[in-house]
């Protein structure tokens, strides 16, 4: 998450400092560079979901629930069975699988994966701007003339 939230606050720095204002006044960004950032941002979320996923474990979506949880009969058996690290309530443990489910399963999961990954545009489209705006050519040129090669 952090390497999301800074890639985010870098790349809008890159591509803010290294626009320009237009004739008409307003300020365009870098566009190479914003479509950079909208291609490495859109992976993610979805890799901050499979790592949860893959921490939580089944338990994600096979947790009990807080019913079961205040049960006078099944409660105990939740209580003895959840329990993990001194400290950390099983009241606590149960949220956290639910929020993780909420957000890669439930009903947040359909907005916060879509909007992920579309909210900035589609990543094919933005494949096709950084291809065109990369400028491929100047650094194929580059390449050759750091290696010496003469065609």
């Amino acid at each position: 998450m952090t390497h999301l939230n800074e890639t985010l606050y870098s790349s809008g720095i890159a591509c803010s400092a290294e626009g320009m204002k237009m004739e008409a006044g307003n300020y365009q960004i870098d566009l190479l560079l914003a479509n950079v950032c909208k291609q490495n941002v859109t992976r993610f979320p979805y890799e901050i979901a499979r790592l949860a996923e893959d921490i939580a474990g089944g338990l994600m979506v096979t947790a009990p629930s807080e019913k079961d949880l205040k049960d006078p009969k099944i409660g105990p058996y939740v209580e003895k069975y959840f329990a993990g690290v001194k400290g950390v309530s099983v009241e606590n443990r149960l949220k956290v699988l639910r929020l993780i489910e909420n957000i890669t399963l439930g009903t947040a999961a359909v907005g916060y994966r879509t909007e992920s990954m579309h909210g900035a545009g589609s990543p094919q489209a933005q494949r096709i701007m950084i291809s065109r705006q990369g400028n491929i050519t100047g650094k194929k040129a580059l390449a050759k003339a750091i290696a010496k090669v003469e065609e």
